[in-house]
């Protein structure tokens, strides 16, 4: 008896479990979900930080787990910091249909949306604060939900956008139907004129997981951008692929549609395959030109807590580093070449403050380094790594006419300023390749080790310290110049011109401190003299304050007694000539000295190898 009427409630609990199920089962189909409309300006209000108003918003069907509610004059106002003209948005009429399950599961929630007269107008500030975005969390990190949109028609719409950040806008007309999506108007990309269409194929009846063609243009005379593609689903922009195609006058100009952070440079044009997986970019069979400079390779972008990681290989099959500049650039330099003078080491920028939250590995390679004149350097390549505001080019090679500069250049800006530190060894290479003008020869081999703060290379190497090496040993050198250097005026005067002697080495090392390079030692010993300059070289400026003593080997038939000062700069250096050699009465005691037997102490030969040794340790 108790075992039947356990029996009894069993059943009858599970009955009015199953009557309650599908009591609530109805109540959710037939809910009515206007009664949310405060709900939902309530929220939206505060995300956006104004007061987001509905005018109506009913259901339109009485029972369906897939209801309909339309919405009347919605208004979502711009935030309060926002330049943009009118409110973020502004919706006659919208119809939205969505999943009722999916708001109890979590799962994708809107599935069909009818706009009518919508205003939609998206603006970014200097800073780059975003009217659109409200408070969010992640950001462009967080893989997002793809869109579960069945049905999407948007008619007499227009989208207004203006980037204050990037220096761009557009005001184009939008419209979604049977036929797909279009968009068509007009904008500017840093003040150049485009015209900016898109197109999409029709989203109603697109079936569930095919790839949903599309194709963006950004069309100007300055600047230009295509990308013809597929997205994953309709309006999946977190999961697109296609081929992308851009032009521009400067780099920087389409770098304002891309943001990369790309410098300003001379024209270019590039071609790449590209797949974004958010958070992530992928650029494939990137191919292209600047100026006339011819690129290629292939990179990994990835967004990871609020940091950006490039990973990639550049490969440049010719390349000319004055393409790197634009042509305001350029006539900057020139301008500062005018005012300071022609300049030997770079003004190179090696501020990382733009990049503190970039990271990565980049390899490159320039099989041909292209140049305006005459230069020994013709090939590169290297290694860019940068982890947190320190970037190491390691190893990094330069293949010369004859010889190779490698070693390892850092730029640290981890405790505020940047620093540079240079370590660079030069071998086999040739002293003529340099200086060809001089015709003097001989193997050359170097080291530069330096360190010091700056935001250009020529800043860090002017306040630098460390050590300059260069050694040349057995090669040649005009008999004139020999005999010039040995301040054997007679000689070098008389000379043939086509003569020449022998050089047995040139050792120069110079102790920099604080900017300062100080001769330790620097001599030149050929067959007919021997010479040593002895004073400083200021880095900041490239100011020479040397003095040049030269000894003949041989019997001098006019000789310059006493020292020669050098001034003027690395790139232009001012040899004082003394008095006694500008003038005619200096002339005649020189040759009275000659004739009268004055005897000079001649130069013994240099213990070359012992020289070179220390100037290298």
């Amino acid at each position: 008896m108790n075992a039947k009427r356990g029996s009894r409630w069993a059943i009858g609990i599970g009955a009015g479990l199953a009557i309650l199920l599908v009591i609530a089962t109805l109540l959710l189909a037939a809910f009515p979900w206007g009664m949310f409309k405060d709900r939902i300006e309530a929220r939206l209000s505060a995300r956006i930080g104004k007061p987001v108003t509905i005018s109506t918003m009913t259901r339109e069907d009485r029972l369906s787990f897939h209801p309909v509610v339309r919405l009347t004059d919605m208004r979502v106002p711009q935030p309060d910091w926002a330049k943009g003209d009118g409110d973020l948005a502004r919706i006659g009429e919208a119809r939205v249909g969505f999943s009722a399950l999916a708001l109890l599961t979590g799962g994708p929630v809107v599935e069909t949306l009818d706009l009518r007269r919508a205003r939609l107008n998206f603006y970014r500030a200097a800073d780059g604060r975003e009217s659109w975005s409200g408070e969010r969390s992640g950001g462009d990190e967080r893989k997002g939900r793809r869109p579960a949109l069945r049905s999407l028609t948007v008619s007499d719409s227009r989208v207004a956008y203006r980037d204050d950040k990037r220096g761009r806008s557009m005001d184009a007309a939008l419209a979604v139907d049977g036929k797909g999506l279009r968009l068509s108007g007009k904008g500017d990309v840093r003040g150049y004129p485009v015209t900016v269409t898109a197109s999409g194929a029709p989203i109603l009846g697109h079936k569930a997981g095919t790839r949903w063609p599309f194709r963006a243009e950004i069309a100007g005379d300055a600047v230009g951008l295509t990308f013809d593609g597929m997205m994953d689903g309709p309006l999946d922009i977190g999961h697109l692929r296609g081929k992308v195609t851009g032009h521009a006058i400067d780099l920087r100009v389409l770098d304002a549609i891309i943001e990369a952070g790309l410098p300003g440079t001379q024209p270019v044009r590039l071609t790449a395959q590209v797949v974004r997986e958010r958070p992530d970019w992928i650029i494939e069979s990137l191919e292209g030109t600047i100026g006339r400079s011819e690129i290629a390779g292939h990179a990994t972008v990835r967004k990871r807590e609020g940091r950006t990681r490039i990973d990639g290989v550049i490969r440049a099959a010719q390349l000319d580093f004055n393409d790197l500049s634009s042509d305001e650039g350029r006539r900057k330099a020139a301008a500062k070449r005018a005012r300071l003078g022609d300049r030997l080491i770079p003004d190179t920028a090696i501020d990382l403050r733009k990049m503190a939250r970039t990271d990565g590995r980049l390899a490159i390679q320039a099989d041909r380094l292209l140049w305006p004149g005459s230069s020994p350097f013709r090939s590169l390549k290297g290694v860019l790594s940068l982890e947190r505001s320190r970037l190491v080019v390691e190893p990094l090679r330069m293949d010369l006419t004859r010889g190779v500069l490698s070693g390892r250049m850092a730029v640290d800006q981890r405790d505020g300023g940047p620093r540079l530190d240079l370590a660079l060894d030069l071998r086999s290479a040739r002293l003529l390749d340099f200086f060809p003008e001089t015709r003097i020869d001989g193997g050359l081999v170097g080291r530069i080790a330096l360190n010091g703060p700056g935001r250009t290379i020529r800043q860090a190497v002017g306040q630098s310290s460390g050590t300059i090496a260069l050694v040349a040993k057995d090669g040649s050198i005009p008999a004139r110049t020999a005999a010039l250097m040995g301040q054997d005026v007679g000689k070098g005067l008389t000379i043939d011109k086509d003569k020449m002697a022998v050089l047995r080495c040139m050792v120069a090392r110079f102790d920099v401190k604080g900017g300062v390079a100080r001769t330790n030692p620097v001599l030149i010993d050929t067959s007919r003299a021997q010479t040593r300059a002895t004073g400083t070289i200021r880095l900041s400026d490239e100011a020479l304050a040397l003095t040049l003593s030269g000894q003949p080997k041989q019997g001098s038939l006019l000789r310059l007694k006493g020292t020669v000062p050098i001034q003027g700069t690395i790139k232009a250096p001012d040899i004082q000539v003394p008095k006694e050699a500008r003038s005619a009465k200096g002339i005649i005691k020189m040759i009275g000295d000659a004739i009268g037997g004055d005897k000079v102490p001649r130069a013994s030969d240099a213990d070359c190898d012992a020289l070179a040794r220390s100037a290298m340790r």
